[in-house]
């Protein structure tokens, strides 16, 4: 799911070679064989090749101007450190978190909203459900990002699956995420937390890529829907 978020090469089908079932790989190591040496298809099983090739095809090849690095990929996996998220992923998650930092990223602030009590993402246990994103900062080079957390409980999956929508800031937008996810977490946010910031890359896997995609689309709003001025920001 996160390699279908990357810049990828468009290939032909034809280039695919034939594939043998694989043992799959941790999150982590698929990424660092993407940042080594490109996408390579024949890592992959057929659906999922057939499936990236589909996605790249309708356009996820990034634009020229962004760097080709695989930052945003390990802070949207870095997001999923909640209890709720369970041991694996929290254990994907702390890698990601080291890869951040050796490209140079600090963590600059986190914005955690408590929506009390709910069922984990298998429905097994009863956790703390929490909301957040985190925004890194690498201050060589003023580039952020800013990450949201995936859906990590079933409180999530009930919001995202909702068909119900609502009109807030100027557009029509799917309520249950805009209302119960994103408008608590942006209302945290102020334009002088971005202050830092020449370039700011907005991610997230899942429940975060559409809160991310929210965001994206109201900064880059000229009547300024979020209050937060004209921005310093690419």
């Amino acid at each position: 799911r996160i390699l279908h978020r990357l810049p990828l090469r468009v290939i032909a089908a034809s280039d695919v070679p034939s594939v043998r079932d694989v043992q799959p790989p941790t999150c982590t190591s698929m990424l660092r064989r993407a940042a080594s040496r490109g996408f390579d298809a024949s890592t992959l099983p057929r659906a999922a090749a057939q499936a990236t090739l589909l996605q790249a095809s309708r356009g996820f090849a990034a634009a020229a101007s962004e760097p080709k690095d695989l930052s945003a990929a390990w802070a949207s996996l870095a997001a999923y450190d909640s209890k709720a998220a369970g041991a694996f992923l929290n254990g994907e998650a702390a890698k990601a978190k080291a890869e951040l930092g050796a490209a140079g990223y600090a963590l600059a602030r986190e914005y955690v909203v408590d929506h009390g009590k709910s069922l984990n993402f298998d429905g097994t246990v009863e956790v703390d459900s929490f909301d957040a994103a985190n925004l890194w900062l690498r201050e060589a080079d003023g580039r952020a990002i800013l990450a949201f957390r995936g859906s990590d409980t079933q409180k999530n999956l009930a919001n995202v699956r909702s068909t119900e929508t609502c009109s807030m800031y100027g557009h029509r937008l799917q309520a249950a995420v805009a209302e119960g996810e994103f408008a608590p977490l942006v209302a945290l946010m102020s334009a002088g937390d971005f202050s830092g910031c020449r370039v700011l890359a907005v991610t997230g896997h899942s429940l975060g890529g559409g809160c991310a995609s929210m965001l994206a689309v109201l900064m880059n709003d000229k009547s300024d829907p979020l209050g937060f001025g004209e921005a310093p920001i690419n």
